[in-house]
């Protein structure tokens, strides 16, 4: 019984034939006195009269007249439809009625035969417009999701494209710079470019990529920012995910805060400089904290790194994630800090 509720449900056909079956059956019972065949007449002129209101409203009334806001045509030619369409009735069910020779029950039958059918017109015409709207309505919010996940998905691909297009500029600009000063680490430079370069090329390509290759590729990028100093002791990353852990994410999610820590902090120039990067992951939340020294001289550092990339993060976290997921951000004159908890 349930399926076949669920079945009329879904089924807008099912459930207009349900419908006229309804009024047919109820206006051959409202006419079985004055004799089956006679009953049968009224009932389809009765039917024929209403599908004509209804489909004339669906098809031509509403979409040509009214949504094209042309309101004084669409109530003169709904007024002269179902006033003609009344009285046509009308007259036929008394035509019908001296045809067969069957008393009337009502003195004033063509006055209670124009009432009747003109209630029944104006009932059809709400009900089609109901109809018809409660159609659009559906529709437009449909049509209008459908835009907003073609507009979303859009703009996933150019923050994610920004992203790797960003990346590949500043490793070749790197390698480019280990060639004149450092020739004896270019082979190793190489080699950890081309393990993220699959990655950016492969995977990056999905809506999601599992996490597990996410942490690969960060481990990859922070071995290869390694390369560029001879002590790499203050450069720390820790992660600790728990076992049966199956989680995707959005490809290089994590890159543009783990870059900003080498961009900004004063490795090259300051031994006591550091970069300190946790991941901790569960099954119902991940956790990605980064933290970095300041340079003495800020030199607006603050202001230019809350710019595009952080702002490409929040934007792709809002995207994914809506409102489960928070960023806090410490800018202190000591150290940079950036917490993201992602709720799952």
């Amino acid at each position: 019984m349930s399926r076949i509720l669920d079945h009329i449900r879904s089924s807008k056909e099912l459930q207009l034939i349900i419908v006229w079956t309804a009024v047919f059956v109820i206006s051959l019972i409202h006419m079985l006195w004055a004799g089956i065949v006679l009953a049968l007449i009224i009932t389809f002129i009765t039917i024929i009269s209403l599908s004509i209101i209804y489909f004339m409203t669906q098809r031509m009334l509403v979409p040509v007249l009214l949504i094209k806001g042309k309101k004084g045509r669409y109530i003169i030619f709904s007024f002269i439809l179902l006033v003609s369409l009344a009285y046509i009735c009308s007259l036929l069910e008394i035509y019908t009625f001296q045809y067969f020779e069957v008393e009337s029950k009502d003195k004033s039958h063509f006055i209670f035969a124009l009432a009747k059918f003109l209630a029944l017109s104006i009932l059809t015409f709400a009900i089609s417009n109901i109809i018809f709207f409660s159609k659009k309505t559906a529709e437009d919010k449909k049509q209008k999701e459908k835009f907003l996940l073609e507009k979303r998905m859009l703009e996933m691909r150019v923050l994610k494209s920004q992203i790797n297009s960003h990346f590949i500029f500043n490793a070749l600009n790197n390698i480019y710079s280990m060639v004149y000063f450092k020739a004896e680490y270019t082979s190793g430079y190489v080699l950890k470019l081309a393990q993220m370069m699959r990655y950016v090329i492969d995977d990056c390509e999905t809506e999601f990529t599992p996490l597990a290759k996410e942490i690969e590729y960060i481990g990859n990028y922070i071995d290869f920012q390694k390369l560029r100093f001879e002590n790499d002791k203050n450069i720390i990353f820790t992660c600790n995910v728990k076992d049966n852990v199956n989680i995707s994410v959005p490809p290089m999610l994590f890159q543009p805060l783990v870059e900003n820590c080498f961009k900004y902090a004063p490795l090259e120039v300051d031994p006591k400089s550091y970069v300190y990067i946790d991941l901790e992951v569960d099954n119902k939340q991940i956790r990605f904290t980064s933290k970095n020294n300041q340079p003495v001289l800020k030199n607006n550092i603050s202001t230019k790194r809350m710019g595009i990339g952080i702002k490409n993060v929040k934007r792709r976290l809002f995207l994914y994630y809506g409102d489960s997921y928070s960023m806090d951000i410490s800018d202190c004159a000591e150290y940079f800090r950036v917490e993201l908890l992602i709720r799952l």
